[in-house]
């Protein structure tokens, strides 16, 4: 199965969406097709070998829509950031031209307006008739073609219900005045509903702009040229240009073209965009680095590890597209609504117009409030609720280093009750530190015991030996390399320093080789032992002189990320394949009461699966391939972005940074996105609930319900919008 993303243009309602996702559902060979009115994208599932894009195009366009080939995928400099969602070039572009059409129309309507409140003669008719209709063509023709587009297609939408609205008003209107007949005219009406209708497009153009405008951002944020090495001399080449192992240079407050990896140079970096991070980051040689990120203070060079499609920037961005695309269980709903919502609202309009024509008030009473049940049914409110709602909440999530892939897993993200962590790696940091220093003389040569390890230590590529030279140089010790370094074969190392020599090694190792006072350390180590921490002894010219204890080091913001999780009412789980001992103690640490150990990793999507058998509604947190299969099984997955691709793959949600505290603040961003979501639906079902009655009772006039239509949709869009404005981190 192959994933394909292209524009379709011409949509103007859920009901739009509902015909193009029926026409591409029906090819043979797609296998799922979401369409987002918001961005004006249909993203298709299919078997290439059955259907082809071709195929899918003619669908699009036997609907009644346009559809434009997708530009080639990979580039980051090839996404049109202008375009996207709506962006600055579609949107703003349609914004433009509504902005012409209703100074125009505008400007007329307004004078149709006078002559109707202040004259009803023949003369004032002929005026606002002949000032009418160019707003009838111009500002009207967008729907009139939508709505014919429909007819040849058997299809009923917002257009038609415009364009229906808007013309019998003006047509009575005109057959009136030709017969200079005794009814009133409608003109006004027909002239102010289009301006009013255009004003509400007009606004949610502008909208989709602004929702969009974090994604833009990030798109945006790739130069367009970048410093390549050629020959000893630096030239500069457009940055599609450069391939995978080229040198280049950047200089300070300058922009990384692409990803790479330092081979000259040190700076610090801002990788805020990319990563969510805020604090610079210091590079040198052998650093990676991010296409995308600002340089700040030095200058150096990185050779190109990733270019184009294969960057983390054009990762994030694609990401965000796909989930943004995708539809969770609620806007399926509202869509499935929105495709018999008009053909029920014409009927309804048709009873209204008889009900009022035959038993009522007359046929003049029975058409005005018929225009008023066909425009202010409009469902322009339900298309665009929830996506602009997931395009908003998505943006702020990549904003701050939260990828959120798929829209259903915000649904879900509501309802969680239990959050499982893998801890190394996700609640650790993966590696050995130094706990504890232990000296038999006293505290006062915990450094001497330091510097004499880190001496022999200082090449090692032990894990716990780099430790203690990290630590050392944590504490400003300064250390030397010893002389006669000896490894000893699974037991440790010894050298000579000023003089001395020093052995660093397991305590039964000290004692084979005969060193004195080593049982004084015994206390010391099975009180270490007792808390899961790994020791080893340093001895000093055959005497025993310390022990250094190590742990896996907790994440310094895991105890106030468990506290947050605890606030927003999910229950922490630690899962973990070390012994039930030393889980426990680190469980203890971060305040976890249930704590899973001795899982092998085949068996942590078998503890996922038990706890969602007990009516659970998990999520998996984790950075690992051994995590991929739980992170998959989950209601949500989410995975640490230092981790895996393969973690980063199965995951729903992915935590770009190493922020552990990013955890937490995409529960919050994905609840409160939600929120938006129902409040926007909320709104639109509940506006046509009350308002489609109170239209057919005839005591609503259609100017107004031009109006409330009009309000209804740039409401919804708004109400997207007060996330962007309110959202904050800590919030």
């Amino acid at each position: 199965m192959r994933n394909v993303t292209f524009k379709v243009k011409g949509m103007r309602c859920a009901s739009c969406v509902n015909h193009v996702e029926k026409n591409l559902m029906e090819l043979s060979g797609v296998d799922d097709a979401r369409v987002n009115l918001a961005m004006e994208e249909a993203t298709v599932t299919y078997d290439e070998a059955e259907v082809d894009l071709a195929d899918m195009i003619k669908a699009v366009k036997d609907a009644g829509y346009e559809a434009e080939l997708p530009t080639e995928e990979g580039e980051i400099a090839n996404h049109d950031s202008h375009s996207y969602g709506g962006g600055h070039d579609h949107a703003d572009d349609e914004a433009y031209h509504w902005r012409v059409k209703l100074v125009v129309g505008g400007v007329l309507s307004v004078a149709v307006l006078v002559l109707a409140m202040v004259s009803d003669t023949n003369t004032s008719r002929w005026l606002q008739l002949i000032l009418a209709t160019p707003v009838q063509v111009f500002l009207g023709w967008t729907f009139y073609k939508g709505a014919w587009n429909g007819l040849k297609h058997k299809r009923a939408d917002m257009d038609t219900l415009v364009a229906l609205g808007t013309s019998v008003a003006y047509l009575y209107s005109v057959v009136v005045t030709l017969a200079e007949g005794s009814g009133g005219t409608y003109f006004d009406t027909a002239v102010i509903i289009l301006v009013l209708i255009g004003l509400g497009k007009m606004m949610e153009a502008r909208a989709r702009s602004s929702a969009a405008s974090a994604i833009r951002g990030l798109m945006d944020l790739q130069p367009p040229e970048a410093v390549v090495m050629r020959d000893g001399n630096e030239v500069v080449v457009p940055v599609k240009e450069v391939k995978e192992g080229d040198v280049l240079a950047v200089k300070p407050g300058g922009k990384v073209p692409v990803d790479g990896k330092v081979v000259k140079g040190s700076s610090s970096i801002d990788q805020s965009m990319v990563t969510g991070e805020s604090m610079p980051v210091e590079v040198s040689e052998g650093s990676k680095v991010f296409g995308g990120t600002v340089n700040q203070t030095g200058a150096f060079r990185f050779e190109a590890t990733a270019t184009g499609g294969k960057m983390l920037l054009s990762q994030v961005v694609d990401l965000v597209k796909q989930a943004q695309t995708s539809k969770a269980k609620v806007q399926r709903i509202a869509d499935e609504v929105a495709g018999v919502f008009v053909p029920v609202v014409l009927v309804v309009a048709a009873i209204t117009f008889l009900g009022w024509g035959f038993y009522g008030a007359g046929w003049v009473f029975a058409m005005v409030a018929m225009i008023s049940v066909l425009i202010v049914a409009c469902p322009c409110a339900l298309g665009l609720a929830t996506p602009t709602a997931i395009m908003v909440g998505t943006g702020i999530g990549a904003k701050h280093g939260i990828l959120i892939k798929d829209a259903a897993a915000l649904e879900r993200a509501g309802k969680l009750t239990d959050i499982i962590m893998d801890k190394t790696g996700t609640l650790t940091e993966g590696r050995p530190a130094v706990t504890d220093v232990v000296c038999l003389l006293g505290e006062a040569c915990q450094d001497d015991v330091l510097k004499y390890a880190a001496a022999v230590e200082v090449h090692s590529e032990h894990p716990l030996g780099k430790a203690i030279v990290e630590e050392a140089r944590h504490r400003s010790i300064d250390v030397h390399e010893a002389a006669n370094f000896e490894s000893l074969t699974a037991a440790g190392v010894k050298g000579t320093i000023e003089g001395k020599q020093i052995i660093v090694g397991r305590i039964t190792t000290l004692k084979e080789m005969d060193v004195e006072g080593v049982d004084e350390l015994n206390t010391q180590r099975d009180e270490m032992l007792e808390e899961s921490k790994t020791a080893v002894a340093v001895a000093v010219d055959g005497k025993a002189r310390g022990l250094i204890a190590f742990a896996d080091k907790v994440r310094p913001s895991a105890p106030g990320v468990i506290k947050d999780l605890r606030n927003l009412g999910l229950t922490p789980v630690m899962m973990s394949g070390d012994n039930q001992q030393s889980a426990d103690a680190v469980g203890k640490r971060l305040g976890i009461k249930q704590v899973i150990a001795d899982v092998l990793p085949a068996d942590k999507q078998a503890k996922v699966k038990e706890l969602q058998e007990n009516k659970r509604i998990v999520a998996m947190v984790g950075d690992g391939i051994n995590d991929a299969p739980a992170l998959a099984a989950a209601d949500i997955g989410i995975a640490i972005g230092g981790g895996t691709d393969i973690a980063m793959d199965a995951g729903h949600v992915v935590l770009v940074g190493d922020d552990l505290e990013n955890l937490p603040r995409a529960i919050r961003l994905s609840r409160a996105t939600m929120r938006r979501i129902y409040y926007g639906l909320g709104w639109a079902f509940i506006y046509n609930i009350i308002l489609i009655p109170v239209a057919m009772a005839g005591v609503l006039n259609p100017m107004f319900a031009a109006g409330a239509m009009a309000f209804s949709s740039v409401s919804v869009v708004s109400n997207a919008l007060f996330l962007k404005a309110t959202w904050h981190p800590e919030n």
